[in-house]
């Protein structure tokens, strides 16, 4: 089974905030749509928020971000889900 990595075993040349940002995206990644719009909602660390937003977008099915670019398909998936 697959494991999430922690912030001191991943290998980039990025900042602190950056790593622990990637990190989110990465735990976010596994999880299905219900729960992503939960976590974008909820009080969650704007950080935590926005890694969950991201997977949302990656997961839209094609009806709702209508293969436009990333920023619009963004905007598209948080009217669409309420986020």
């Amino acid at each position: 089974a697959m494991r999430c990595p922690t912030l001191s075993e991943i290998d980039v040349l990025a900042s602190e905030k950056r790593q622990r940002f990637m990190l989110h995206v990465r735990t976010t990644s596994v999880l299905p749509a219900h729960h992503l719009v939960r976590i974008a909602r909820s009080p969650y660390s704007p950080q935590m928020r926005s890694a969950a937003l991201r997977n949302l977008v990656c997961q839209a099915p094609i009806e709702v971000t209508l293969g436009r670019p990333y920023p619009e398909k963004r905007r598209l998936v948080r009217a669409h889900y309420g986020v």
